[in-house]
């Protein structure tokens, strides 16, 4: 049954804060089903959590799968790449093996490459739900992942979809169903200029085109981390 109340955590060290949720999540993940499933987030937020994450000792790497929510359409070797940005504070940082680590796939047309990583999570992820713990961050016109205001492919009824920016810019990303099924999904928001955005997500009513994130559910656990007081 999906849930829908978000409960949200101040911290003013929100990066250590969710360390901490996520060590945890991880740890009874593979201690309960002898392995975790991880959708990662992109963007600059959630660095300094993978940094903590990746200077962490005891974690179990060896047990753990990674994915990511959305991508840029861009070879992962380019300055504006999710995965590429996360190679150095994470992936070379920790003993995970390679054939664990799910990057997506950069092919000839943005819908090829959303199509072939669907393929990937149907083959990887069998189970519902997909994942263990679902890491998002919120933009500031209120998207998550690459799911923008007013996009079509907010009704996507599959898990991929190949979209665009509003600059234009080619994305991949995850749809609200795939990023829904989860154990755990846990929202990074750090600074004042997310505030609108965060008391969009927040709010008792509101419409999830104008707010992307607010279509997200999850399985167990809907949380936000922020350094914003709220009320």
């Amino acid at each position: 049954m999906a849930v829908r109340a978000i409960r949200t955590v101040t911290s003013p060290d929100p990066a250590a804060h969710a360390e901490e949720i996520v060590a945890e999540a991880v740890q009874r993940a593979v201690d309960e089903r002898g392995r975790c499933f991880v959708a990662l987030s992109g963007g600059r937020t959630p660095l300094a959590l993978y940094r903590l994450l990746a200077q962490r000792r005891g974690l179990p790497w060896g047990q753990v799968e990674l994915f990511w929510g959305d991508e840029r359409f861009v070879p992962h070797d380019h300055p504006d790449s999710n995965a590429g940005a996360l190679e150095d504070v994470l992936i070379s940082k920790v003993p995970i093996p390679p054939g664990q680590v799910h990057r997506w796939p950069i092919l000839e047309s943005a819908g090829a490459s959303a199509r072939a990583y669907e393929l990937t999570l149907r083959e990887r992820t069998s189970e519902v739900p997909m994942f263990d713990i679902d890491l998002l961050g919120l933009g500031r016109d209120c998207h998550t992942a690459s799911l923008f205001p007013e996009a079509q492919v907010l009704d996507s009824p599959g898990l991929t979809v190949a979209t665009r920016a509003p600059d234009g810019q080619q994305r991949l990303s995850l749809t609200v169903p795939a990023l829904s099924s989860s154990r755990l999904v846990l929202f990074l928001v750090t600074g004042e200029e997310k505030r609108p955005a965060l008391m969009q997500l927040l709010a008792a009513e509101g419409d999830r085109d104008i707010c992307p994130a607010r279509a997200i559910t999850a399985l167990e656990r809907l949380m936000v981390v922020t350094d914003l007081a709220v009320s």
